[in-house]
């Protein structure tokens, strides 16, 4: 067979093609590294920070530990209204969450073994996203404790709470009152924070 211009220019493209593509594949798998490296560098920052007060410019981020701890009221992901009140007498460790967030879903299989190892504990948490998101959320989780949806960081209880961030959390005690809070990420961490309580 005799090679012409035009098979010759044709098997160059296809040489071309094939690298472009070994090149867009390659590519591709580096940027997927370094997002789940990301993670984990975000995980261990999370981790890092969350035996510390997280301060700005000299003034502690969230409310302050010994204030009593605002009411609300938000529909749950079946639309029942539940609010702080409906837990009056009793521990409770308030989540804030977002169904956007990595270090957040990283925390959930903790907050779930929480949940169901501390019966002295209710746990409520308030997540950032839409309410079907967080039936998703719930059931992908098998979280039996109630999910409180809120459409953003400019809804009345983030803005209350001054929620620095999320996950953070706040352990408030029997009468209301706030005995600490914190990002937590891990079990140990979520323990360590209703310790304040007792």
């Amino acid at each position: 067979m005799v090679e012409t211009a035009d098979t010759r220019r044709e098997t160059r493209l296809e040489i071309l093609l094939l690298l472009l593509m070994g090149i867009v594949i390659l590519l591709m798998v580096a940027i997927i590294g370094l997002f789940i490296r990301m993670n984990q560098l975000q995980g261990q920052v999370l981790a890092a920070l969350a035996p510390l007060r997280i301060e700005v410019a000299g003034q502690e981020m969230g409310l302050e530990i010994g204030t009593q701890a605002p009411d609300f009221a938000l529909p749950d992901t079946a639309g029942r209204m539940v609010s702080l009140d409906d837990f009056a007498g009793q521990r409770v460790l308030l989540a804030f969450s977002s169904t956007h967030c990595s270090a957040c879903v990283e925390m959930y299989p903790h907050l779930k073994a929480f949940s169901q190892g501390r019966e002295d504990v209710r746990l409520v948490m308030i997540s950032q996203g839409s309410a079907e998101e967080n039936r998703q959320l719930m059931e992908e989780q098998g979280f039996a404790f109630p999910v409180l949806p809120v459409l953003g960081w400019d809804d009345e209880v983030m803005v209350d709470y001054q929620v620095p961030g999320v996950p953070f959390f706040y352990a408030i005690d029997g009468e209301g009152v706030i005995v600490d809070k914190g990002f937590a990420n891990t079990l140990e961490q979520l323990k360590e924070l209703v310790q304040a309580g007792k």
